[in-house]
């Protein structure tokens, strides 16, 4: 899987349970583990697990909703309970899409988000779980995806391709 399409699927695992910037929800800091699927049979599911917080989730949240290059922006967001909802416009060049993501928080150890583009039937679906401590030398964004990949969520320019395989 390219970087691209991992940043991609990593980032709606990570956006999608922080999607509502006045309620991002208060998740217990450490290491936490998310598998991300696609409805695209050609793209394998993605795991990685990512040193995180509930002040790092806001700094994502405010990163997107302010960047001036960001191709997206929320048209709503509804939080009921422990379920965001949220729609949201993405252009790219002169093609618009929306999409609607639903997010479940259960507790501050879960995140279930699923995120449905506009007029197509395939879903991104994540999970994401607390595992514990972050491992010594792991700061808030490191992230390690199943590949080898790694990278901080914060500086992309950090990232290092997986290692080859002989």
């Amino acid at each position: 899987m390219d970087k691209m399409r991992l940043w991609g699927l990593f980032g709606c695992a990570l956006l999608g349970g922080a999607t509502y910037a006045a309620d991002v929800p208060d998740i217990k800091a450490g290491l936490w583990a998310t598998t991300t699927t696609s409805g695209d049979a050609q793209l394998p599911s993605v795991t990685a697990s990512m040193c995180s917080s509930t002040a790092l989730l806001q700094t994502l949240v405010d990163q997107r909703l302010k960047g001036p290059n960001h191709p997206c922006k929320r048209i709503n967001a509804t939080h009921s309970g422990t379920t965001i909802t949220e729609l949201s416009e993405c252009k790219f060049g002169d093609t618009v899409t929306k999409s609607k993501s639903v997010t479940v928080v259960t507790g501050n150890t879960a995140v279930h988000t699923e995120i449905r583009q506009e007029g197509n039937s395939s879903v991104i679906v994540s999970d994401s779980k607390y595992v514990g401590a972050c491992p010594a030398g792991m700061q808030l964004g490191d992230f390690v995806a199943d590949n080898g990949m790694k990278a901080n969520i914060l500086h992309p320019e950090s990232a290092t391709p997986p290692p080859k395989t002989p």
